[in-house]
C-alpha cells in the first residue's frame, strides 16, 4: 500500500484497525527540562523524533501518531512487525545514550488490538492499555503484552524475553500478562 493511501486510511474516522501500539516516555524529562532548559529539552524531543524516523522508515505498516509532551505514541500493522521496530528503537536510543547523543533512557510498552481511526488519531481500549503498559516499564525497559506474543503467532520465538506476570493497570478489568525483553 502506498503511504498517500496508507495516510488516507488514517484519516477515516469510525474505521476498526488491528494492530499493535507502542507507546513511549522519556525517563526522567521533567528534571531533564529543569536543568537544561526549555531550549535544551526541546533539542533533545527533536533528537527523539529523528530517532524514531529513522527506525520507522522503509515500514509501511508504521507510523508516528503523536507526539505526547517527551512520549511518543506509534502503530503498527501487525504485531510482529511493531515488536521488531520497538525493540530497534529501544537499541538506537541505547547507541546515541552511549555515544553521548542521546541524555535520557525511555520506557516502553506495546499492547496489541483493535483501536478506531478518529482523524489521525487512534482511540480505544488496546490505545488504553498500551499506555498503561508503558508506564509501568523501567528506564531503558520495554514491556510486552501477552496480546502481542499470541499475535505474533510463533513469530517473536526468537525474541528474548523474560515472564513478568499478570498487571493490574488503572480501567481494567482483567490483568494483563506481561513479558520484558531482555535484549
Amino acid at each position: 500500500m502506498s503511504s498517500s493511501r496508507r495516510d488516507d486510511l488514517s484519516r477515516t474516522s469510525g474505521e476498526v484497525r488491528v494492530g499493535a501500539v507502542l507507546f513511549t516516555d522519556l525517563v526522567g524529562f521533567t528534571d531533564f527540562t529543569d536543568a537544561v532548559g526549555d531550549a535544551g529539552a526541546l533539542q533533545v524531543l527533536d533528537e527523539q523524533t529523528e530517532i524514531v524516523r529513522s527506525v520507522l522508515a522503509g515500514r509501511a505498516d508504521a507510523r508516528l501518531v503523536k507526539e505526547l509532551g517527551d512520549g511518543l505514541m506509534l502503530w503498527f500493522g501487525s504485531a510482529h512487525g511493531g515488536l521488531t521496530c520497538a525493540i530497534a528503537l529501544l537499541g538506537a536510543i541505547d547507541i546515541a545514550r552511549s555515544r553521548g547523543t542521546f541524555p535520557l533512557a525511555v520506557r516502553m510498552g506495546i499492547h496489541h488490538g483493535q483501536a478506531i481511526a478518529r482523524g489521525d488519531d487512534l482511540v480505544g481500549q488496546t490505545v488504553n492499555i498500551a499506555a498503561r503498559v508503558a508506564a509501568l516499564a523501567g528506564p531503558g525497559e520495554l514491556l510486552v503484552s501477552e496480546s502481542v506474543l499470541a499475535a505474533c503467532d510463533g513469530e517473536a520465538a526468537g525474541v528474548p524475553m523474560q515472564p513478568v506476570g499478570p498487571a493490574v493497570v488503572r480501567g481494567v478489568q482483567e490483568p494483563i500478562w506481561l513479558h520484558r525483553v531482555t535484549v
